[in-house]
């Protein structure tokens, strides 16, 4: 009788989670994390120069990008424990109100200091998004359904980000904070998740015994894959911190082309992140890393070695085409090696790390490019893609 009740349950769920509403929805919410940065990345160059007067603008301009991933990182950990205590919805549909105001909010301000203040706030907020989104795919979809999830979550993701960057582009022709508008459409997204996603039930528990076994959490298995999602973005966010003052100051490109160019590599992540089921029937994962930083580290030797739009664009293209998969096999990977009643919590650690990268990124690319130029700053950054396509050969995941 029960096991009757339970697969009704289960038809039920399937029924409720493949709505195309609820799918744009959930997965909406999955996207708005990733375009914390992105969205403003062609406002760059302009905000540089209009604080010009300010000590160390060429880092504190990058921060406007970054900086959300400090506290990202410090607030994640925390933010897993309180979901998998509470619930998700819970504080998935307020972050995003928060989300959406204090991202908007930075167009009001004239001063950079306050501005970085307002992303700070946003970072706290993309934490709570960020991990309650991806535990509600966790909890959502199993088995073969949550790898296509997790490819479909990318492909989201990524399309988001190409679509407003190339906003952000366009509306950073006209002034440098217009692009902070886009936030906006949080709010409307925060109403429809509101009406749609639903906090899912727990999982069924077999016995006492069993729980016991699998609810203890243990961080050290995961290690690996925290290390190489924490590597994946520090090369990865070289591009939106980077890029777009290469194509400006170097090649004199405009805001609208930068804005094009940049999101080559987003389209390429969600298109790959969208093909992950398929990669991942032909291919191990430990290949996947292997591919996937090789690809990266063409890309960026591609930019290195020949200097116009068109090869960056294609350079970009194979950085996003790596870094989807890695991504996604991160995501993948961790879920598998993750009891349920945890999930919320190692994603917390997996958004923590990723978000640190982020941060310490422009940290580490911006000493080198004062000492040894931007343009060898794509070799350094494609031979440490090189050196990671190495560890993930002989290292086991």
């Amino acid at each position: 009788m029960s096991d009757n009740i339970e697969s009704r349950l289960d038809k039920k769920m399937y029924a409720l989670t493949h709505r195309p509403l609820f799918m744009f929805a959930l997965f909406s919410s999955t996207s708005m994390t990733v375009l914390g940065g992105v969205v403003v990345a062609t406002s760059i160059p302009n905000i540089e120069t209009y604080f010009h007067d300010i000590p160390h603008i060429d880092i504190l301009s990058k921060l406007i990008l970054t900086l959300p991933a400090l506290f990202v990182m410090i607030v994640a950990p925390l933010s897993g424990i309180l979901l998998d205590k509470f619930g998700k919805l819970k504080f998935l549909i307020p972050s995003m109100f928060v989300w959406s105001i204090s991202g908007a909010s930075a167009i009001f301000w004239d001063n950079i200091y306050w501005i970085l203040f307002t992303r700070a706030i946003f970072g706290i907020a993309t934490a709570f998004v960020m991990t309650s989104a991806s535990a509600l795919v966790a909890n959502y979809y199993t088995g073969k359904e949550r790898g296509a999830a997790l490819g479909l979550q990318g492909f989201a993701t990524a399309c988001g980000s190409a679509l407003f960057m190339c906003i952000g582009g366009f509306l950073a022709t006209y002034n440098w904070r217009y692009p902070f508008l886009v936030y906006a459409i949080g709010i409307f997204l925060s109403i429809l998740a509101m009406f749609v996603l639903f906090e899912p039930r727990a999982p069924r528990v077999k016995s006492h015994h069993h729980d016991i076994n699998h609810a203890k959490f243990s961080i050290m298995p995961l290690l690996p894959i925290y290390f190489f999602a924490f590597m994946a973005m520090i090369t990865y966010y070289t591009s939106p911190t980077q890029i777009p003052i290469f194509l400006k100051n170097n090649l004199g490109e405009s805001e609208i082309m930068v804005g094009i160019c940049v999101s080559a590599s987003a389209l390429a992540y969600g298109l790959s992140s969208l093909m992950y089921p398929r990669i991942a029937k032909l291919f191990s994962m430990r290949s996947i890393y292997v591919i996937g930083f090789a690809l990266m580290g063409f890309g960026f030797l591609l930019i290195f070695l020949f200097h116009n739009a068109i090869c960056v664009s294609f350079g970009l293209l194979l950085v996003g085409a790596g870094g989807g998969p890695i991504i996604t096999n991160n995501s993948s990977l961790l879920l598998t090696k993750t009891h349920t009643s945890n999930i919320a919590k190692a994603m917390g650690i997996l958004s923590s790390v990723s978000f640190f990268g982020q941060f310490i990124s422009p940290f580490i690319s911006q000493p080198i490019v004062r000492n040894y130029g931007i343009i060898n700053l794509f070799l350094i950054v494609a031979l440490s893609l090189f050196a990671m396509m190495c560890i993930s050969i002989v290292r086991r995941v």
